[in-house]
């Protein structure tokens, strides 16, 4: 059982509230408030939770994204990733796909101002995944899932892309030694810019598969 330190505590509490400004801001709404799935037995899915700006500030700190990629959201719930690239002016597709109709109507609602975002309906297994060349994941799915998802990628994706995966320390590892994975950096986040962002530490890892590397 952890004991949750009182100025850790204070910290993420401001920084959720800067989170909601920012939210206000891009999407005339707030994003924050977890939402549990009805989808855990049936899908093995997650419930929707959103990342702190800060750490999206982190793991994206030096993307640069063209107009030449095309990036989605696996699992986007109520869309903050998609805001973040708003906000930085990314100038290429954003596409996020929720499986919980419930959280996707709020992504629809504040995004259908931005034509360059599209919110899909569904389950992230139907799609066709040669259309994105950067994926973004925040533990949308539970650990045996996740792997039916990787083999997807490995069966399905013709070109390179890039894979930026938030919370893995539950299955991050299965990417580990996989013909055509290649870890960019695994990193730990608890603050940022001086401000504690989670309650405890989380890890990120941002990995680039090549599906040309077979053996």
């Amino acid at each position: 059982m952890y004991l949750i330190n009182p100025i850790v505590y204070l910290s993420v509490k401001l920084s959720r509230i800067s989170d909601r400004k920012r939210d206000k801001k891009i999407c005339g709404m707030t994003l924050g408030r977890f939402v549990p799935t009805p989808f855990s037995r049936s899908h093995g899915a997650t419930g929707s939770q959103s990342i702190p700006y800060r750490g999206l500030e982190d793991i994206f700190e030096n993307v640069k994204l063209t107009s030449d990629d095309s990036f989605i959201d696996i699992g986007c719930g109520k869309g903050r990733v998609l805001a973040y690239m708003i906000e930085r002016n990314v100038p290429c597709r954003l596409t996020g796909v929720e499986l919980n109709p419930e959280v996707a109507s709020v992504a629809k609602a504040w995004s259908s101002r931005y034509r360059n975002i599209e919110i899909i309906e569904g389950n992230a297994f139907d799609l066709d995944l040669n259309d994105y060349t950067v994926l973004f994941m925040y533990r949308p799915m539970e650990k045996d899932v996740f792997s039916e998802f990787v083999m997807k990628i490995e069966q399905q994706t013709k070109h390179k892309m890039m894979l930026y995966y938030y919370a893995d320390s539950e299955s991050g590892f299965m990417l580990n030694d996989r013909y055509g994975w290649r870890l960019i950096t695994r990193q730990t986040i608890h603050r940022k810019h001086g401000m504690y962002i989670h309650m405890h530490p989380q890890r990120y890892s941002v990995w680039k598969y090549d599906p040309t590397i077979r053996n």
